[in-house]
Order: structure tokens, then C-alpha cells, then sequence
């Protein structure tokens, strides 16, 4: 039995993954499923980069509320299922490595148990000492993580001091459920951090600060949605705790690096095609026999 085909985009923020995806959904008659950890949240737009188009992944869940890989990963399959039935082609587009693998290699989600003692523990600590710590006890896992986020990090420290196992060995696949042609985008880094600065003035331009703000008011900055980048810091320069130019400049910075290590969680996946331009993704689906639409 054959199993089903779709398309798998991936790649570092700013690369172009999203028109990509749109573009081959027209080629392929697809449909696009974003696949973004902070696109799931609503009222969260200007800072995510939702570019207005009618994708699936988007708006599921206000940003006070808890949202998983594990959340999305039920999600998605049954969003593909739906979209196979009405004869059309999954396109999954989007940057968030561990969301887009936990689909793509079926993995089990198992959730680990939580210990508020220990949680508690590593909430007193500084992310500096969070962040060593991790790194000594999974190498790997340090690579990827961002180790500004304190809540990525306890989390992290968490799941591996509980279950006796590096975080980033948590997962373990299952029996592969779809036949998928992984693209990757690729991008001159000078290009793309030159693409990176360009996109968080135009979120400036655009109203972020008054996202941020808006989303304050209602929520507070302590709430897990709001650690993303962009968010953590202009909440910060809202706090008064910067300067409204110090916390842009933080945000480029930030996102140049959680690029960097976008690419290196890619980079580790021999199955994916990566390529430069629209038009060489195109001519790979056009000539792959990996699969046939």
C-alpha cells in the first residue's frame, strides 16, 4: 500500500519559505499548512510574519493558552488527511524544526512528567547558568536551543534531569505515514541577514510596538507566547528596561542567530533537497521521481 505523498518546505527564517509554498501549491494543486510554532497564536500577526494569505496553522489558539508539538502534531495529521481527501497535495511550510520532524517521522510524544520542586529550582537560576548546565549535560540539544529563552531552558533541563536522557534524544519515530519530498531553501547568509534586518523594521513600521502593547495590557509578559522573539524585547523596552533602539537592534540580533540555528537543525537531515531559488524547487518537483502528482 502506498502511502501518502506530500511536500515538506523548510529553512531559516526571511529565506522565502512561504512563497515558496504558495507557488509550488499552485504548480501541484496544494494545500499550505504553516508550520510555526508562534503563528499558532491569535492577535500575534505584525511579529510572526503572517502574511495574510488563507494558510492552515494559523490563529488556533489565543496567546494565553498552552500549545504543544504534540498539540500540533494531531493537528496537522488530521489536516492532511482532510486535504487528501479533497484530492489536493499537504504543502507543510515553516521554520520550527522540532514541529515539522514530529509530523514528518511520525514521532511518539510522549509527555514527561512535571516536577514543580525542581521546576521552582530552576526558575532561581540565571539563563547563563541554565544554558551551561544544558550544554554540559546534551551538546546537541545546546546547538538549537535558543539559550536566551529561559523558559525553553527550564523546560529543557527539566525533561533531560527527569527522564535521565538529553532533551534533544527525547523523540523516538514511529512508522512512517506519509512518502514526503523534503525541500529545504537555502540563502547566502549575507543575504539573509541583510533580508532580517529589512523585515523587523518593516514590523516596526508596521505596529509592533502597538502589538506588543495591546497583548501586554491583556496578558502581562509572562506568558509562554510572549517569550518569542520580537516580543520578549520590546516587552522589555515597554518595561522600560531599554531603549526602543537598543531592543530592534536586540530583535535583528536574535533572529540572525535563531537562523543560524534553524540551519543547523536542517543541516542534520540528509533527506532534504536544499536549494536556492523558487525555480530549481519547481524543476526538482518536475523531475523527482520521488513522487508523482
Amino acid at each position: 500500500m502506498s502511502l501518502p505523498k506530500i511536500i515538506s518546505i523548510v529553512g531559516p527564517t526571511a529565506s522565502g519559505k512561504t512563497g515558496l509554498g504558495i507557488e509550488i501549491a499552485k504548480l501541484v494543486d496544494g494545500e499550505v499548512i504553516s508550520v510555526d510554532s508562534r503563528q499558532v497564536y491569535r492577535g500575534m500577526d505584525i511579529g510572526t510574519a503572517k502574511d495574510g494569505r488563507d494558510h492552515w496553522g494559523i490563529d488556533l489558539v489565543e496567546p494565553n493558552e498552552a500549545y504543544s508539538v504534540a498539540d500540533f502534531k494531531v493537528y496537522a495529521e488530521e489536516k492532511i488527511e482532510e486535504i487528501i481527501k479533497r484530492k489536493r497535495v499537504p504543502i507543510l511550510v515553516g521554520g520550527t524544526g522540532l514541529w515539522m520532524q514530529a509530523v514528518m517521522d511520525n514521532y511518539d510524544l510522549a509527555q514527561t512528567t512535571i516536577s514543580p520542586v525542581l521546576r521552582t529550582e530552576l526558575e532561581k537560576r540565571s539563563v547563563e547558568d541554565l544554558f551551561a548546565e544544558f550544554k554540559r549535560l546534551d551538546p546537541e540539544g545546546a546547538e538549537v536551543i535558543d539559550k536566551d529563552n529561559p523558559r525553553r531552558l527550564v523546560r529543557a533541563l527539566e525533561v533531560t534531569l527527569l527522564s535521565g536522557k538529553p532533551f534533544s534524544q527525547q523523540q523516538t519515530k514511529g512508522e512512517a505515514k506519509y512518502d514526503v519530498l523534503q525541500i529545504g531553501l537555502q540563502v547566502d547568509r549575507a543575504v539573509l541577514n541583510e533580508r532580517i534586518n529589512h523585515r523587523v523594521d518593516e514590523m516596526i513600521e508596521n505596529g509592533l510596538v502597538e502589538e506588543v502593547q495591546r497583548l501586554k495590557t491583556k496578558y502581562g509578559c509572562d506568558i509562554e507566547a510572549m517569550s518569542g522573539i520580537g516580543y520578549r524585547q520590546i516587552g522589555t523596552y515597554l518595561n522600560g528596561e531599554t531603549t526602543l533602539v537598543e531592543a530592534i537592534e536586540e530583535i535583528k540580533k536574535v533572529t540572525r542567530h535563531y537562523a543560524k540555528r534553524q540551519m543547523t537543525w536542517f543541516k542534520r537531515d540528509q533527506r532534504i533537497h536544499w536549494v536556492r531559488t523558487n525555480a530549481e524547487a519547481i524543476a526538482l518537483i518536475e523531475s523527482t521521481n520521488l513522487l508523482s502528482f
